[in-house]
């Protein structure tokens, strides 16, 4: 998707340098990627302690696949 926006040289020059991009196009999408990745764990992180996670999931798929074995 072509799009018209405008960034200080300064910050797109540095972001060439940081991301060792050969285009401007290519450092840009960089940022976009590290920076959705990073809010992405963010996110995750922000769960911690918010979600029971059941550490004998094993017990469980075992029992359910018994389950639907019996019903074939």
């Amino acid at each position: 998707m072509r799009t018209t926006i405008n960034v200080n040289n300064n910050l797109i020059n540095e972001l060439l340098k940081r991301t060792k991009s050969r285009t401007k196009t290519e450092a840009i999408e960089t940022a976009i990627r590290d920076f959705l990745d990073k809010k992405a764990i963010e996110d995750l992180i922000s769960l911690n302690g918010k979600i029971d996670i059941d550490r004998d999931w094993q017990k469980d798929e075992e029992k359910e696949l018994k389950e639907y074995n019996g019903h074939r």
